[in-house]
């Protein structure tokens, strides 16, 4: 085994690293994952409107919860789930255009995005959970 903590080395772990505080919603994982999805997409999907509605939605909507979450929760809750909706109607598309009007660009792509936005996806609903737990955590108090 090779661990490592910090510099040092101690078999086959990977080194813990905490991750960066949230300090905008720039330093969300949620809407950097997003934003990459957002430029693959639309640089290599020609001409498909509903698709990058959708696609470039996501990370605006990120930010618009991230800005509402403490003024108005419920709707960066609500939010949060239009962005989950988006997600999946991105994948519908995607696969529309993968098997309908797709020839110049490699399945692997396709393949890649849909995985990359139903992961996306799910890292939204643990935000989505996460935030409505503090908020009972923070009502508790």
């Amino acid at each position: 085994m090779n661990y490592q903590y910090g510099s040092k080395s101690y078999g086959n772990r990977k080194s813990f690293s905490p991750k960066r505080p949230v300090k905008s919603f720039l330093d969300l994982e949620v809407y950097q994952k997003s934003l990459a999805i957002c430029v693959a997409v639309v640089k290599r999907v020609v001409g498909q409107d509903e698709l990058h509605e959708h696609v470039i939605a996501i990370p605006r909507l990120i930010a618009s919860a991230h800005s509402l979450r403490f003024s108005d929760h419920d709707k960066s809750i609500a939010i949060l789930e239009n962005c989950m909706l988006k997600c999946n109607l991105a994948v519908v598309y995607l696969e529309q255009y993968r098997d309908m009007y797709n020839k110049d660009i490699e399945i692997e792509f396709f393949e890649e995005q849909v995985k990359s936005l139903l992961t996306l996806r799910n890292k939204i609903m643990r935000l989505q959970m996460s935030w409505k737990k503090f908020r009972e955590n923070k009502n508790e108090v």
